[in-house]
């Protein structure tokens, strides 16, 4: 083997472990940690939940990971409460479809909510963003 091929191999292994290192960084755990939105399966923030530490154009390709009523299921259509786990500048979005789409609430930072009864298993899509403080409906 030539020197150029001992450092494509070498630098391809390095890279992806620094892809596979920061894909884990920021998966879901189990834990509602701060800086996250935590969905629940069941109302008053019980049940099993995912953590997000991002925005999520879809819910459907996730599963509620901790142990409780619900684990292994969906998130998507699916949850039917919300601890949205920042401070009170950041406010975290649901929508009822895919890709930020669709009706929406917004929850204030710090705040636990049940959905409301046209958005409880109807989630789609989540964000959160710093606000300066949340005004809309949820707040």
């Amino acid at each position: 083997m030539n020197k150029w091929s001992t450092l494509a191999i070498t630098g391809t292994a390095a890279l992806a472990s620094v892809f596979a290192y920061s894909g884990t960084a920021s998966a879901a755990n189990g834990v509602c940690a701060v800086q996250e939105s935590c969905y629940y399966y069941n109302s008053d923030t019980s049940g099993s939940m995912i953590d997000y530490e991002g925005d999520q154009y879809t819910h459907h390709d996730d599963y509620f990971i901790s142990a409780g009523s619900g684990q292994n299921q969906v998130v998507g259509n699916n949850a039917a409460s919300l601890f949205c786990n920042m401070g009170p500048l950041f406010t975290c979005q649901t929508y009822y479809n895919s890709g930020w789409a669709g009706d929406s609430i917004k929850t204030l930072g710090g705040k636990r909510v049940n959905l409301p009864s046209w958005l409880k298993n109807n989630n789609a899509s989540s964000k959160f963003y710093y606000s300066g403080g949340c005004s809309g409906p949820g707040c």
